[in-house]
Protein backbone atom coordinates (compact mmCIF):
# COMPACT_ATOMS: atom_id res chain seq x y z
CA UNK A 1 0.00 0.00 0.00
CA UNK A 2 0.98 3.93 -0.52
CA UNK A 3 3.13 4.98 1.97
CA UNK A 4 3.61 8.59 2.60
CA UNK A 5 5.64 11.04 5.32
CA UNK A 6 2.73 12.63 6.65
CA UNK A 7 -0.73 12.75 5.62
CA UNK A 8 -3.36 13.43 2.44
CA UNK A 9 -6.41 15.44 2.64
CA UNK A 10 -8.24 16.08 -0.03
CA UNK A 11 -8.83 20.02 -0.56
CA UNK A 12 -12.10 21.39 -0.24
CA UNK A 13 -13.53 22.14 -3.93
CA UNK A 14 -11.19 20.88 -5.43
CA UNK A 15 -12.69 17.63 -6.92
CA UNK A 16 -13.90 16.86 -10.81
CA UNK A 17 -16.32 14.97 -12.42
CA UNK A 18 -14.40 12.95 -15.21
CA UNK A 19 -16.40 10.68 -17.52
CA UNK A 20 -14.20 8.50 -18.44
CA UNK A 21 -14.56 6.06 -21.63
CA UNK A 22 -14.89 2.12 -22.23
CA UNK A 23 -11.76 0.49 -20.83
CA UNK A 24 -10.49 -2.53 -19.20
CA UNK A 25 -11.53 -1.33 -15.78
CA UNK A 26 -14.93 -0.62 -16.90
CA UNK A 27 -16.88 2.62 -17.46
CA UNK A 28 -18.61 4.91 -15.69
CA UNK A 29 -18.56 8.46 -13.87
CA UNK A 30 -15.13 8.88 -11.52
CA UNK A 31 -14.77 12.02 -9.05
CA UNK A 32 -11.18 12.97 -9.75
CA UNK A 33 -9.14 15.28 -7.90
CA UNK A 34 -8.17 18.57 -8.93
CA UNK A 35 -5.20 18.87 -6.40
CA UNK A 36 -4.01 16.64 -3.15
CA UNK A 37 -2.72 18.16 -0.31
CA UNK A 38 0.58 15.55 -0.41
CA UNK A 39 3.49 16.64 2.18
CA UNK A 40 6.65 13.80 1.81
CA UNK A 41 6.70 11.71 -0.60
CA UNK A 42 8.81 8.71 -0.12
CA UNK A 43 10.74 7.06 -3.16
CA UNK A 44 10.48 4.05 -0.68
CA UNK A 45 6.54 4.40 -1.17
CA UNK A 46 5.15 1.54 -2.69
CA UNK A 47 2.09 0.58 -4.36
CA UNK A 48 -0.81 -2.01 -5.02
CA UNK A 49 -1.36 -2.12 -8.96
CA UNK A 50 -3.62 -4.50 -10.70
CA UNK A 51 -1.62 -5.67 -13.51
CA UNK A 52 -2.86 -8.07 -15.86
CA UNK A 53 -5.49 -8.87 -13.03
CA UNK A 54 -3.58 -9.97 -10.01
CA UNK A 55 -2.86 -7.27 -7.45
CA UNK A 56 1.33 -6.57 -7.28
CA UNK A 57 3.27 -4.67 -4.70
CA UNK A 58 5.54 -2.36 -6.82
CA UNK A 59 7.76 -0.03 -5.70
CA UNK A 60 6.48 3.99 -7.02
CA UNK A 61 9.82 4.32 -8.37
CA UNK A 62 9.54 1.04 -10.81
CA UNK A 63 6.28 1.97 -11.63
CA UNK A 64 7.04 5.33 -12.98
CA UNK A 65 9.82 4.09 -14.91
CA UNK A 66 7.69 1.18 -16.57
CA UNK A 67 5.07 3.55 -16.92
CA UNK A 68 7.26 6.32 -18.64
CA UNK A 69 8.37 3.65 -20.69
CA UNK A 70 4.78 2.08 -21.67
CA UNK A 71 3.02 5.80 -22.40
CA UNK A 72 5.82 6.92 -24.65
CA UNK A 73 8.39 5.60 -27.52
CA UNK A 74 10.36 8.60 -28.94
CA UNK A 75 11.50 6.49 -32.43
CA UNK A 76 14.07 8.38 -34.29
CA UNK A 77 14.67 11.08 -31.69
CA UNK A 78 18.00 11.64 -30.57
CA UNK A 79 19.65 10.19 -27.18
CA UNK A 80 19.54 13.95 -26.06
CA UNK A 81 15.88 14.29 -27.24
CA UNK A 82 14.22 10.80 -25.67
CA UNK A 83 16.58 11.84 -22.24
CA UNK A 84 14.91 14.92 -22.06
CA UNK A 85 11.12 13.48 -22.97
CA UNK A 86 11.79 10.90 -20.25
CA UNK A 87 12.43 13.07 -18.06
CA UNK A 88 9.12 14.61 -18.62
CA UNK A 89 7.38 11.64 -18.47
CA UNK A 90 8.23 10.33 -15.60
CA UNK A 91 7.60 13.32 -13.95
CA UNK A 92 4.38 13.26 -14.87
CA UNK A 93 3.85 9.45 -14.29
CA UNK A 94 5.05 10.37 -10.90
CA UNK A 95 2.55 13.05 -10.40
CA UNK A 96 -0.56 11.27 -11.76
CA UNK A 97 0.23 8.26 -9.40
CA UNK A 98 0.91 10.37 -6.25
CA UNK A 99 -2.43 12.01 -6.74
CA UNK A 100 -4.72 9.09 -8.10
CA UNK A 101 -3.25 6.34 -5.43
CA UNK A 102 -6.40 4.51 -3.75
CA UNK A 103 -8.20 5.16 -7.10
CA UNK A 104 -9.42 1.67 -6.95
CA UNK A 105 -9.45 1.37 -3.07
CA UNK A 106 -12.49 -0.47 -3.27
CA UNK A 107 -11.50 -3.02 -5.27
CA UNK A 108 -8.55 -3.37 -2.90
CA UNK A 109 -6.05 -1.35 -4.81
CA UNK A 110 -4.12 1.60 -6.13
CA UNK A 111 -3.99 1.63 -9.82
CA UNK A 112 -4.55 -0.75 -12.68
CA UNK A 113 -2.28 -1.32 -15.76
CA UNK A 114 -4.89 0.60 -18.53
CA UNK A 115 -5.31 3.38 -20.03
CA UNK A 116 -7.89 4.39 -17.29
CA UNK A 117 -4.82 5.01 -15.14
CA UNK A 118 -1.86 4.27 -16.74
CA UNK A 119 -0.57 2.23 -18.85
CA UNK A 120 1.92 -0.23 -16.83
CA UNK A 121 3.59 -2.94 -18.59
CA UNK A 122 6.54 -4.43 -16.79
CA UNK A 123 8.20 -6.20 -19.61
CA UNK A 124 8.78 -3.39 -21.44
CA UNK A 125 11.72 -2.94 -18.84
CA UNK A 126 13.34 -5.94 -20.58
CA UNK A 127 12.36 -6.11 -24.28
CA UNK A 128 12.53 -2.01 -24.98
CA UNK A 129 15.60 -0.19 -26.43
CA UNK A 130 14.49 2.79 -24.39
CA UNK A 131 14.48 0.81 -21.19
CA UNK A 132 17.98 2.40 -20.42
CA UNK A 133 16.39 5.82 -21.16
CA UNK A 134 13.29 5.49 -18.97
CA UNK A 135 15.46 4.53 -16.02
CA UNK A 136 17.99 7.30 -16.57
CA UNK A 137 15.28 9.51 -16.31
CA UNK A 138 13.45 7.81 -13.24
CA UNK A 139 17.08 8.76 -11.04
CA UNK A 140 17.07 11.76 -12.28
CA UNK A 141 13.49 12.94 -11.86
CA UNK A 142 13.82 10.92 -8.57
CA UNK A 143 10.82 11.67 -5.79
CA UNK A 144 9.94 14.91 -8.29
CA UNK A 145 6.04 15.46 -8.37
CA UNK A 146 4.29 18.59 -9.76
CA UNK A 147 2.53 21.00 -7.37
CA UNK A 148 0.61 23.91 -7.46
CA UNK A 149 0.42 26.08 -3.96
CA UNK A 150 2.18 23.25 -2.06
CA UNK A 151 -0.44 20.49 -3.28
CA UNK A 152 0.19 17.56 -5.88
CA UNK A 153 -2.06 18.03 -9.29
CA UNK A 154 -3.34 16.15 -11.29
CA UNK A 155 -1.19 15.80 -14.27
CA UNK A 156 -3.55 15.05 -17.18
CA UNK A 157 -1.76 14.42 -20.45
CA UNK A 158 -2.78 12.47 -23.58
CA UNK A 159 -1.26 11.57 -27.07
CA UNK A 160 -2.27 14.27 -29.45
CA UNK A 161 -3.77 17.38 -29.01
CA UNK A 162 -4.30 18.04 -32.41
CA UNK A 163 -2.88 21.85 -32.39
CA UNK A 164 -4.60 22.89 -29.08
CA UNK A 165 -5.30 21.66 -25.75
CA UNK A 166 -8.98 21.72 -23.73
CA UNK A 167 -10.13 22.14 -20.34
CA UNK A 168 -12.19 19.57 -18.18
CA UNK A 169 -15.19 21.04 -18.73
CA UNK A 170 -14.83 21.31 -22.25
CA UNK A 171 -13.81 17.86 -22.46
CA UNK A 172 -15.72 16.00 -19.93
CA UNK A 173 -18.05 18.63 -18.43
CA UNK A 174 -15.35 17.96 -15.49
CA UNK A 175 -14.27 21.19 -13.20
CA UNK A 176 -11.71 23.24 -14.17
CA UNK A 177 -8.72 23.86 -12.74
CA UNK A 178 -5.80 27.27 -13.50
CA UNK A 179 -3.28 24.44 -14.55
CA UNK A 180 -4.93 22.63 -16.95
CA UNK A 181 -5.88 25.70 -19.82
CA UNK A 182 -6.69 25.82 -22.83
CA UNK A 183 -2.86 26.25 -24.90
CA UNK A 184 -1.95 26.56 -28.45
CA UNK A 185 0.45 24.08 -29.88
CA UNK A 186 2.22 25.83 -32.18
CA UNK A 187 6.13 24.53 -32.29
CA UNK A 188 7.13 25.20 -35.58
CA UNK A 189 7.38 22.08 -37.91
CA UNK A 190 5.07 20.41 -35.42
CA UNK A 191 1.98 18.34 -37.12
CA UNK A 192 -0.51 16.45 -35.47
CA UNK A 193 -2.43 13.10 -36.47
CA UNK A 194 -5.46 13.84 -38.50
CA UNK A 195 -8.10 11.37 -38.78
CA UNK A 196 -11.21 10.36 -40.83
CA UNK A 197 -14.79 8.17 -39.37
CA UNK A 198 -16.88 8.00 -42.23
CA UNK A 199 -20.41 5.63 -41.87
CA UNK A 200 -23.28 5.56 -43.70
CA UNK A 201 -26.75 6.12 -41.88
CA UNK A 202 -27.83 2.69 -41.37
CA UNK A 203 -24.47 2.18 -39.63
CA UNK A 204 -24.45 5.40 -37.57
CA UNK A 205 -28.05 4.67 -36.60
CA UNK A 206 -27.05 1.02 -35.23
CA UNK A 207 -23.81 3.18 -33.16
CA UNK A 208 -26.35 5.42 -31.74
CA UNK A 209 -28.99 3.14 -30.83
CA UNK A 210 -26.14 1.00 -29.03
CA UNK A 211 -26.53 2.86 -26.17
CA UNK A 212 -29.84 4.65 -24.53
CA UNK A 213 -28.32 7.79 -24.41
CA UNK A 214 -27.83 8.51 -27.36
CA UNK A 215 -30.27 6.12 -29.32
CA UNK A 216 -32.17 7.80 -32.00
CA UNK A 217 -34.89 5.20 -33.17
CA UNK A 218 -35.66 3.95 -36.46
CA UNK A 219 -35.23 7.22 -38.29
CA UNK A 220 -31.84 9.71 -38.28
CA UNK A 221 -32.10 12.29 -40.59
CA UNK A 222 -29.23 14.89 -39.06
CA UNK A 223 -26.02 14.91 -37.32
CA UNK A 224 -24.37 18.49 -36.62
CA UNK A 225 -21.86 20.03 -34.61
CA UNK A 226 -24.08 22.18 -32.31
CA UNK A 227 -21.58 24.13 -29.98
CA UNK A 228 -17.44 23.60 -29.60
CA UNK A 229 -15.28 25.11 -26.72
CA UNK A 230 -11.81 25.69 -26.33
CA UNK A 231 -9.35 24.03 -28.66
CA UNK A 232 -12.29 23.74 -30.94
CA UNK A 233 -13.39 20.76 -29.73
CA UNK A 234 -17.19 19.79 -30.25
CA UNK A 235 -19.07 19.69 -27.17
CA UNK A 236 -22.84 19.47 -28.20
CA UNK A 237 -23.90 18.07 -31.00
CA UNK A 238 -27.70 18.43 -32.29
CA UNK A 239 -29.05 14.63 -33.32
CA UNK A 240 -31.77 14.66 -35.75
CA UNK A 241 -34.35 11.50 -36.07
CA UNK A 242 -37.22 9.77 -34.61
CA UNK A 243 -35.93 10.44 -30.94
CA UNK A 244 -34.28 13.93 -31.48
CA UNK A 245 -31.78 14.67 -29.01
CA UNK A 246 -28.46 17.00 -27.81
CA UNK A 247 -25.52 15.04 -27.02
CA UNK A 248 -22.07 15.97 -26.19
CA UNK A 249 -18.96 15.06 -28.44
CA UNK A 250 -17.56 13.73 -25.59
CA UNK A 251 -20.33 11.00 -25.40
CA UNK A 252 -20.52 10.29 -28.88
CA UNK A 253 -16.70 9.38 -28.89
CA UNK A 254 -17.44 7.27 -25.97
CA UNK A 255 -19.91 5.54 -28.21
CA UNK A 256 -18.64 5.42 -31.41
CA UNK A 257 -15.07 3.71 -29.59
CA UNK A 258 -17.33 1.10 -26.97
CA UNK A 259 -18.28 -0.26 -30.47
CA UNK A 260 -15.20 0.29 -33.26
CA UNK A 261 -12.11 0.40 -30.63
CA UNK A 262 -10.48 3.60 -29.50
CA UNK A 263 -9.00 4.40 -32.87
CA UNK A 264 -12.26 4.76 -34.71
CA UNK A 265 -13.19 8.33 -33.53
CA UNK A 266 -9.78 9.79 -31.75
CA UNK A 267 -10.83 12.87 -30.01
CA UNK A 268 -13.54 15.74 -30.34
CA UNK A 269 -11.78 17.81 -31.89
CA UNK A 270 -13.54 17.09 -35.41
CA UNK A 271 -16.34 18.63 -38.18
CA UNK A 272 -19.20 16.75 -39.21
CA UNK A 273 -20.01 16.80 -43.25
CA UNK A 274 -22.85 14.76 -44.95
CA UNK A 275 -22.01 12.80 -47.41
CA UNK A 276 -23.93 11.01 -50.08
CA UNK A 277 -24.51 7.61 -47.54
CA UNK A 278 -24.13 9.43 -44.25
CA UNK A 279 -22.22 11.43 -42.18
CA UNK A 280 -18.18 11.98 -42.30
CA UNK A 281 -16.27 12.98 -38.95
CA UNK A 282 -12.70 14.86 -39.68
CA UNK A 283 -10.55 15.71 -36.92
CA UNK A 284 -7.72 15.92 -35.69
CA UNK A 285 -5.86 14.80 -32.18
CA UNK A 286 -5.57 11.30 -30.41
CA UNK A 287 -6.96 11.85 -26.58
CA UNK A 288 -9.32 13.56 -24.64
CA UNK A 289 -6.83 17.05 -25.08
CA UNK A 290 -6.31 17.87 -21.50
CA UNK A 291 -2.95 18.87 -20.44
CA UNK A 292 0.33 17.51 -21.34
CA UNK A 293 0.41 16.92 -25.13
CA UNK A 294 3.00 14.23 -25.62
CA UNK A 295 2.99 14.88 -29.30
CA UNK A 296 3.52 18.94 -28.53
CA UNK A 297 6.75 17.37 -26.05
CA UNK A 298 8.03 15.55 -28.03
CA UNK A 299 8.79 18.30 -30.60
CA UNK A 300 9.37 20.73 -28.04
CA UNK A 301 12.22 18.50 -26.68
CA UNK A 302 13.66 18.38 -30.09
CA UNK A 303 14.09 22.14 -30.12
CA UNK A 304 15.90 21.69 -26.89
CA UNK A 305 13.07 23.34 -24.37
CA UNK A 306 13.90 22.61 -21.08
CA UNK A 307 11.86 19.99 -18.65
CA UNK A 308 10.83 23.07 -16.80
CA UNK A 309 9.91 24.73 -19.69
CA UNK A 310 7.78 22.15 -21.10
CA UNK A 311 6.17 20.82 -18.24
CA UNK A 312 4.87 25.38 -17.30
CA UNK A 313 3.66 25.13 -20.87
CA UNK A 314 1.39 22.60 -20.33
CA UNK A 315 0.83 23.02 -16.41
CA UNK A 316 1.24 26.62 -15.89
CA UNK A 317 1.90 27.87 -12.65
CA UNK A 318 3.06 24.75 -11.11
CA UNK A 319 6.03 24.26 -9.85
CA UNK A 320 8.50 20.45 -9.06
CA UNK A 321 9.51 19.70 -6.02
CA UNK A 322 10.56 16.39 -3.72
Amino acid sequence: MMRLHRRITYRAGAAALIVLAAGACGTGRVTMPGAIDVTGVAPSTTLRVRVAGRIERVALERYVAVTALSEITPTGETAATAARIYDVQTIIARTYAVSHMGRHAADGFDLCDQTHCQLYQPDRLRTSSFGPAAEGATARTRGQVLRLDGAVIDALFHADCGGHTTTPAAAWNGTNHSYLAARADDVPGLTHRQWIFEASLADWRSLLNGDPRTSVGTVLTGLEVAATGPGDRVTSIQVAGERPRVISGDLLRTVVTAARGPRALMSTRFIIQRTAIGFRLSGSGFGHGVGLCQRGTMARARRGDSVGAILGHYYPGTRLSR
